[in-house]
């Protein structure tokens, strides 16, 4: 059987190893891209402060990171792998349904009949139906992309990167297709249900011919038949644009950002008014190993900065619906599994935090690697789960700065403190330990007696089986002679020392807590020493 012949899971899996064994980097390499930090030396500069504020309330710690995006849902069909897609998916409670209308294959069943004599469109949704109970059966709840146009319903479809990119030929007949979707998923789970899902029309529209190869002035207009045929049926719907090119990184080329002004004063092609309605308004966001990540704080406000301009969306959310590390010297990664992505995710997720971005939505590869094995993004991910709706602290680090980004995410709740203490080099170097001093202080620590009860850590020592997993692939590389075919390289590795890299992905506990001591002035403290990634949750509890 070849790999093209595999199906579901199976396939993604083997896919996910293989990429892993092709393009896991080594450690410490130069790299010479632009905005690349060159030098990846840093000096120990002495002791850095982390000060708390336990008496502070910046708001409850929002689970941002739940919702994971899926371009082909026929896995979720079987029962038999509802287990394999959990553990694919470990963080998720939301499965956002990409391409669920045309798919990436013309020939996809696309649930699109004919026109009627009326000129209404003829649809089949039972494979839809289908789909979405396999995904609620699994555990998840879904949200559905209305993409891409069925082939058959453009007047000359075009088979893209990501199939049919062609609008619809006549708005009749898509907003019938719609409506009546919407209309049989309320039908069949309920309006209540289906009340609580989220819509969005279409998936990066100013990547063209990639996502949508029709004109920016046709997507407005497809994006008012589309919301008006939702809104038909469901009046309360969570609905809104698709993903805009990162506005910073294409700001020559994408013209994404333009939907918020059209959306604010333009005609409403589907109804003649003025505006139209957006729940959301989101970007995309790759990264890559080496680089800084002060373009994601100037993504997030450029975004915020255009919906301010218009009182009636300066309070809608901004997000980011696709996210990862993408490339490390101009090479495809697609995500990173080692210390430096859990310390990156750390560090990433205080920006997203203290950005007040909505949510971040996670591709599978981002979270999981070699057959869906956890690595320190998923710890790190796990670690901000024991965090979620507790009262956010205010942490100030005396030394922050995007090359070497020293942090804290505190939280609170009425019996116990938690500390997600991170330290992250752009680079993949791990340059030099350095010391921080962490205080804690405020009335109720001068009031309280505090205890370190439990602690885990991320660091080159504990951060799983990647590391492990390049030098098996260098072996075996070697063994089978160094034109042999990756798909069988990834393969003999898994079967070889998969069991091994099982037994690798869990979480590391600390063996000694940091010496929590109490100052004269009532203030708690404690020291550490940070590597150049290094992740380090700490739980404090009331002593009774």
């Amino acid at each position: 059987m070849t790999l093209h012949q595999l199906g579901g899971p199976t396939r993604i899996i083997i896919e996910m190893i293989v990429m892993v064994c092709i393009a896991c980097p080594l450690p410490a390499q130069s790299t010479t891209l632009a905005m690349v930090v060159k030098d990846p030396s840093v000096d120990n500069r002495g002791k850095v402060t982390i000060s708390i504020d336990i008496d502070s309330d910046l708001g409850k710690l929002n689970e941002f990171w739940s919702v994971f995006p899926v371009t082909i849902q026929a896995p979720f069909k079987d029962k038999q792998k509802h287990g394999e897609l959990r553990k694919l998916y470990p963080v998720a409670k939301y499965i956002n349904c990409v391409r669920f209308l045309g798919g990436k294959d013309l020939t996809k069943d696309d649930y699109f009949r004919g026109i009627d004599e009326d000129g209404m469109a003829i649809c089949d949704f039972s494979e839809a139906i289908e789909l979405l109970n396999g995904i609620r059966e699994c555990g998840f709840t879904p949200w559905i992309v209305l993409d891409n146009v069925p082939a058959a319903m453009s007047a000359e479809s075009t088979q893209n990167k990501y199939g049919n990119t062609e609008p619809p030929a006549n708005p009749t007949v898509w907003t019938s297709y719609v409506r009546q979707l919407i209309q049989t998923l309320v039908d069949r789970f309920g309006r209540d249900e289906v009340s609580g899902w989220r819509f969005r029309v279409g998936t990066e529209p100013d990547l063209s011919p990639g996502h949508w190869s029709g004109t920016k002035e046709e997507y407005l207009r497809h994006y008012d038949h589309t919301v008006a045929a939702v809104l038909d049926v469901l009046p309360n719907a969570d609905i809104g644009p698709g993903n805009i090119l990162d506005p910073v990184k294409h700001k020559k080329r994408g013209w994404g950002i333009e939907i918020v002004d059209h959306c604010a004063t333009g005609t409403n092609h589907a109804t003649g008014k003025i505006g139209s309605p957006m729940a959301f308004f989101a970007s995309s966001y790759y990264t890559s190993v080496g680089v800084t990540d002060e373009r994601f704080d100037n993504v997030v406000e450029t975004m915020r900065a255009r919906l301010r301009q218009y009182p009636q969306f300066a309070e809608v959310p901004v997000e980011i619906h696709e996210f990862g590390i993408l490339t490390e010297n101009g090479k495809l990664i697609a995500g990173e599994g080692t210390e430096f992505g859990g310390s990156w995710m750390a560090h990433m997720a205080k920006k997203i935090l203290d950005l007040r971005v909505g949510r971040v939505y996670q591709w599978h590869w981002n979270t999981t690697k070699a057959g869906a094995l956890p690595i320190p993004v998923t710890h790190v991910l796990r670690m901000l789960e024991q965090m979620v709706g507790e009262t956010r602290l205010s942490a100030i680090t005396s030394q922050k700065n995007e090359l070497d980004d020293i942090g804290c995410i505190a939280t609170r709740s009425d019996e116990h403190i938690d500390l997600l203490i991170f330290r992250h080099l752009a680079t993949r170097d791990n340059g030099q330990p350095v010391s921080a001093s962490v205080v804690i202080h405020g009335a109720k620590p001068n009031e309280q007696l505090w205890t370190i009860m439990r602690g885990s850590l991320i660091d080159r020592a504990h951060s799983g089986f990647m590391h492990e997993m390049e030098a098996d692939r260098e072996r075996i590389r070697k063994e089978l002679g160094e034109d042999a075919d990756p798909y069988s390289v990834a393969i003999k590795v898994m079967m070889r020392h998969g069991e091994k890299y099982k037994a690798m992905t869990g979480l590391s506990s600390l063996d000694e807590f940091p010496e929590l001591s109490r100052n004269d002035d009532g203030t708690l403290q404690f020291d550490l020493e940070l590597s150049g990634h290094n992740v380090v949750h700490l739980h404090l509890t009331k002593t009774k």
